[in-house]
C-alpha cells in the first residue's frame, strides 16, 4: 500500500525559519486592494518578532518578494504547538503566470527557510464581504464596495453567487449571525447553476481580512450559529456530491455555536464533498448544547478525499448524553486526510478525533467521481495536542457489519491526555488494517468510570491475515486521574496476537497500579518506569535528561519520524527519544538543496494524464497534454534543480472499458459573447463534445469558439459535423483537454441558441468518432422523429449519442423508443435540445426514434445527429 504523501518537515533551529504549511495553495496576484492581489498566511517557526515584519523578516515566492506585510505573531494553536503566522498581500510576484506552482520562502535575519511548500498564482478575483456592505452595489476587487452577505438564498445575492474558481472571499471583522444561506447556514455549496468549485490550481479561499499594511492586527471575524440554524460553512448534500464544493479553503476565522442549534451545525462541515478542503488556523468553539436534543457532528466534520485540518484551536464542543459531538469527525468516504498541528481540548460532547464509517461503506461505497471507497486509507494524524475529551482521543470505528475494506493510518508526535475513556480505540471489521502509532505521549488518560479500562481498546477484528496494527516508541503513562484497574490493551471481541497488535519498544508507566507486564503484549524491548516529565502537573511533558526515554528508540522505525512535536530534529543524541518530545540540544543546519527528479511515470504510456509517481523528489507541476503525449516538471527545493518529465500517449489501453459521459452542461447562448463552464474539474486527456444550435445562423458560418485550454479559435477544435435546416444551424465540435481543472468555453454569435458540453472519458485517445456522424431532419408540427441509421456498423463497446433538436419551443416533450437514456437536457425555454445515450453492447447500425408530444415539433422542425464515440 502506498501511503498518502505527507509534507516533509524540516526541524526547528535558532537560526533558520521553518515553513510548515500555508492556508491556501493558490490566490489571485492582481485585483483586490490597490490591485495587489489576495492574501496568503504562512505557518511555521523562527519567524522573528512582530517588529521584524517586513524588515528583518521577509517573504519570497519564487524568489520574488511579496507586495506588503500584514501580520506576524502567534497562530491560533500556538499555546500548545508554538506555531507562528505571517500574513502578506501577494502582489504580482514579478508577473508570474497563473497555474504554475512556485516555492515559498521566509527569510529571517538573513537565514532562509525550507522551500518545499508551494503557492500557485490564480487569475481569480478578490471578493470583499462586510456587515456594512451591499449585495446590490458590490464590485469585485473593490474593498470599498463589499457584499453584505456570504450567501443569501432569498435574494440569490451575496459573494457566493459571484464566486468562481480562483477567487478569494475576504470577510471583514465583526459579529456575524447570518442564517440566510442554503439550509439556514452562513454558506453552503449548492447544485446546478448554483454549484461552485475551485480547481487544483485555482482554489476558492474564504478568509478573514488581515488588517492594514504593517498593522499586525488581523480582523476578528466572529460567526455564531444561532439556535435552530444549521451551521457555518458547509459542503453539498449527498445527492449532489461530486458536482460542487471542491477545492475549498477556510482560514483565520472564529466560529462558535449557540445552544439549540441543529444536530449537524458544525462550524465547518464538509458534508458530502468529494474534496479536497483545507481548514487552517481557525478557532472553532465553543459549541453550547443548550436545548438541542441530539448533536452529531464536530468542530470540523464530514466526508471527502484529501482534506487537511491544520493548526486549528478546536475547543469546548459540548454534546448530549449520546456523546456524538466531537472535535474532528471524519465520516464514510474520508481518505487521504491530514490532521496536524491542532489544539483540540475540552471536548465534553464526544471524542477528540473520530473516524467513523457511519454508513458501513468500506469496500463497497461508490465515490462521487467513481471507484470504490476502500476505507479510511492515507490518514495522517500528527503534531496534535489532544486534551480532555468525554470519550476517546483517537477513535477508528465502523458499524460492525463491514467485514471488508482497508483501514490505513499513521499517527505520530501527538499528545493525548485527559480522555474519559480509551485514548486509542480501534473498532473495525475491515479485513485489512494497518493502524500505526509511533512517538506519541499518552498520559493521565482513561479518567472516567467504565466497565472496561484500557489505554488501547481493540474491538471488531483483533486478528486475521490482514490485521497489522503497530505501536512503536510511544510513552504510555498512567497519571493521578487514571482509573484504578486500567490496563494497556483490552481485546473486546476477537483476541489479538503479537502479529496483529505489534508492540515494540514503548515506555510503560503504571504509576503504582498493578498492570500486566509489557512482555504479555509481546513487547520484548519494553521500558518500564517513570518517564520523568519536566512538570506533568503543569502539562509540560518534555523530558528530563535522566529520563529512561532519552536515546532509547534504538530499533528501526515503522515509518520515518524525523522531528518531534515541537519540530525539533530527531535524534538530538545517539538515538531518538521515545514519545512525542525529543530532548533538545543540537543546532540544526540550513536546509540542503534537493534536486527534482522524475518519478516512475516518466517515459511510460498513458491514455489519460498520469496522476501518481510523477516525481521521485521535488514538487510536481500540473500535467499538460502536448498533442502526442504528457509533460510535467519536478521542481527542486532549497536551490535544487528542476527536472523535465514526459510520458507517451497510448490509444485504447483497455478495450474492455467503454467510453462514458463523466459530466455534462447545457446552457443558453445569448446574442454576442457568452461563457459556459462545466460544474466540476475536467480530467486531462478526456474529450469535450460541444454542440451549438443557433436560430437564423450557424456557428460555423459567422461564429467564434475558444476555451481556456489552448483552443484559441474555432479552427483549433475538431469539427464533427453540422446540419442546417430552414435557417437553424447545429454544429458539433470536439476538443481534447490538456490539463485537469476548470473547463470554460467562450461562444460568440449574433443570435440566440442552445449549447451542450459533454465530458467523455475512456474514449479512444486519438480519434473521438468511430463512424461519421449521421444527420436527419423533419418538418414542423411532426409528432414523431426518426433518424437514419448509422451508415457504418458500430463496435460492441462504442457509446452512441443522439442529439435531438425539436425546434423553438418551451421544453417540447419527446419520448424515445428503446433503451435511449437522457444525459443532457435542454436549458432555458428558447430551443428544445437534448442529448441521449445508448450502449449497444453489440455491433450493428443504430438510430433513434420517438414520439414528439404537445403540438409536435416547433419551428423550423426537428433535427437529429448520431454521434458514435469510439470505444475500441
Amino acid at each position: 500500500m502506498s501511503p498518502a504523501p505527507v509534507k516533509a518537515t524540516v526541524a526547528s533551529s535558532s537560526l533558520a525559519p521553518q515553513v510548515l504549511y500555508t492556508d491556501t495553495l493558490s490566490a489571485p496576484t492582481t485585483g483586490g486592494e490597490n490591485n495587489l492581489g489576495g492574501y496568503l498566511s504562512i505557518f511555521g517557526k523562527n519567524f522573528g518578532s512582530a517588529n521584524d515584519l517586513g524588515t528583518n523578516t521577509r517573504v519570497y515566492i519564487n524568489d520574488k518578494e511579496v507586495a506588503n506585510y500584514r501580520y506576524l505573531g502567534n497562530a491560533k494553536s500556538s499555546s500548545k504547538t508554538g506555531l507562528q503566522q505571517i500574513t502578506v498581500q501577494l502582489g504580482s510576484l514579478g508577473g508570474a503566470a497563473a497555474g504554475g506552482a512556485l516555492p515559498v520562502k521566509v527569510v529571517s535575519n538573513g537565514a532562509a527557510s525550507n522551500t518545499d511548500n508551494s503557492f500557485t498564482p490564480s487569475s481569480g478575483r478578490v471578493l470583499f464581504v462586510s456587515l456594512s456592505g451591499s449585495d446590490t452595489s458590490a464590485v469585485a476587487n473593490n474593498i470599498a464596495k463589499p457584499w453584505r452577505s456570504l450567501q443569501n438564498m432569498s435574494t440569490l445575492k451575496g459573494a457566493y453567487f459571484a464566486m468562481q474558481a480562483g477567487d478569494q472571499v475576504v470577510i471583514r471583522g465583526g459579529a456575524w449571525h447570518d442564517t440566510n444561506g442554503q439550509d439556514k447556514t452562513w454558506m453552503r455549496f449548492g447544485s446546478g447553476i448554483y454549484a461552485r468549485n475551485g480547481s487544483p490550481s485555482a482554489w476558492i479561499h474564504v478568509t478573514a481580512y488581515p488588517g492594514p499594511v504593517n498593522g499586525n492586527a488581523i480582523e476578528d471575524v466572529h460567526y455564531t450559529t444561532p439556535a435552530g440554524a444549521s451551521g457555518g460553512i458547509a459542503g453539498p448534500w449527498s445527492a449532489i456530491a461530486g458536482t460542487t464544493g471542491e477545492y475549498i479553503s477556510v482560514s483565520n476565522l472564529r466560529m462558535d455555536v449557540a445552544g439549540g442549534a441543529s444536530r449537524d451545525a458544525a462550524p465547518v462541515n464538509f458534508q458530502y464533498t468529494a474534496g479536497p478542503w483545507r481548514v487552517v488556523n481557525n478557532e472553532l468553539g465553543p459549541w453550547v448544547a443548550g436545548s438541542s436534543v441530539t448533536l452529531n457532528a464536530a468542530g470540523v466534520s464530514g466526508h471527502g478525499n484529501g482534506n487537511k485540518v491544520l493548526g486549528n484551536n478546536i475547543h469546548d464542543i459540548a454534546g448530549t448524553t449520546e456523546l456524538q459531538n466531537h472535535g474532528i469527525y471524519a465520516d464514510t468516504t474520508a481518505q487521504n486526510w491530514e490532521v496536524a498541528y491542532n489544539w483540540i481540548h475540552n471536548i465534553t460532547g464526544g471524542s477528540a478525533i473520530q473516524f467513523n464509517d457511519n454508513e458501513g461503506g468500506a469496500g463497497s461505497y461508490t465515490l462521487p467521481h467513481g471507484g470504490i471507497w476502500q476505507g479510511f486509507t492515507g490518514i495522517r494524524i500528527h503534531h496534535n495536542w489532544l486534551e480532555n475529551a468525554a470519550k476517546y482521543g483517537i477513535n477508528f470505528n465502523d458499524q460492525g457489519s463491514t467485514h471488508k475494506g482497508t483501514y490505513e493510518a499513521q499517527s505520530w508526535n501527538n499528545v493525548i491526555t485527559g480522555t474519559k475513556l480509551y485514548p486509542i480505540r480501534i473498532n473495525s471489521t475491515a479485513t485489512t488494517q494497518n493502524m500505526w502509532f509511533a512517538y506519541n505521549t499518552v498520559y493521565n488518560a482513561m479518567t472516567g468510570a467504565s466497565g472496561n479500562k484500557a489505554y488501547i481498546m481493540d474491538e471488531g477484528f483483533g486478528s486475521g491475515a490482514g490485521i497489522r496494527n503497530k505501536f512503536y516508541n510511544n510513552i504510555f503513562a498512567f497519571g493521578p486521574d487514571t482509573q484504578p484497574g486500567t490496563t494497556w490493551l483490552i481485546d473486546y471481541s476477537t483476541p489479538s496476537t503479537t502479529t496483529s497488535y505489534d508492540f515494540k519498544q514503548n515506555l510503560y508507566f503504571s504509576n503504582g497500579q498493578i498492570t500486566p507486564l509489557p512482555g504479555t503484549l509481546g513487547d520484548n524491548l519494553a521500558i518500564s518506569g517513570n518517564p520523568q516529565f519536566k512538570n506533568a502537573a503543569a502539562a509540560n511533558y518534555t523530558l528530563l535528561p535522566t529520563s529512561p526515554a532519552v536515546d532509547s528508540a534504538t530499533q528501526p522505525g515503522i515509518f520515518a519520524v524525523n522531528d518531534d512535536i515541537n519540530n525539533t530534529l530527531r535524534p538530538q543524541g545517539m538515538s531518538k527519544d521515545i514519545g512525542a518530545f525529543e530532548l533538545s540540544g543540537a543546532v540544526i543546519p540550513s536546509p540542503t538543496p534537493v534536486n527534482g527528479m522524475c518519478g516512475a511515470a516518466n517515459g511510460q504510456s498513458f491514455s489519460a494524464a498520469p496522476s501518481s509517481q510523477l516525481c521521485s523528489s521535488g514538487i510536481a507541476s500540473l500535467v499538460s497534454f502536448t498533442g502526442n503525449g504528457w509533460a510535467w516538471s519536478c521542481a527542486g527545493s532549497n536551490g535544487g534543480t528542476t527536472a523535465s518529465c514526459s510520458a507517451n500517449l497510448v490509444s485504447n489501453p483497455d478495450p474492455s472499458t467503454s467510453p462514458s459521459v463523466r459530466q455534462q452542461y447545457s446552457g443558453v447562448i445569448t446574442a454576442g459573447t457568452s461563457k459556459h463552464q462545466l460544474s466540476s474539474a475536467v480530467s486531462a486527456g478526456n474529450w469535450i463534445l460541444v454542440t451549438v444550435g443557433v436560430n437564423n445562423n450557424a456557428l460555423g458560418v459567422s461564429g467564434t469558439l475558444s476555451d481556456n485550454q489552448g483552443h484559441a479559435d474555432i479552427n483549433s477544435f475538431t469539427p464533427l459535423g453540422r446540419i442546417y435546416v430552414d435557417g437553424m444551424g447545429t454544429d458539433l465540435y470536439a476538443a481534447k483537454t490538456t490539463t485537469s481543472g476548470v473547463y470554460t468555453l467562450t461562444v460568440g454569435i449574433p443570435n440566440q441558441g442552445s449549447i451542450h458540453m459533454v465530458e467523455i472519458q475512456n474514449a479512444d485517445a486519438l480519434t473521438l468518432l468511430d463512424v461519421p456522424t449521421e444527420t436527419s431532419s423533419g418538418p414542423r408540427f411532426a409528432s414523431t422523429a426518426l433518424s437514419s441509421q448509422t451508415q457504418v456498423s458500430t463496435k460492441a463497446n462504442d457509446l452512441v449519442l443522439a442529439l435531438v433538436d425539436l425546434g423553438i419551443g418551451n421544453a417540447i416533450p419527446f419520448s424515445p423508443n428503446g433503451t435511449w437514456q437522457l444525459v443532457s437536457p435542454e436549458a432555458g425555454t428558447y430551443i428544445t435540445s437534448r442529448i441521449y445515450e445508448q450502449r449497444p453492447n453489440a455491433t450493428g447500425s443504430f438510430g433513434i426514434s420517438g414520439t414528439v408530444g404537445g403540438s409536435g415539433a416547433g419551428y423550423p422542425g426537428w433535427e437529429t445527429v448520431l454521434i458514435v464515440v469510439k470505444g475500441q
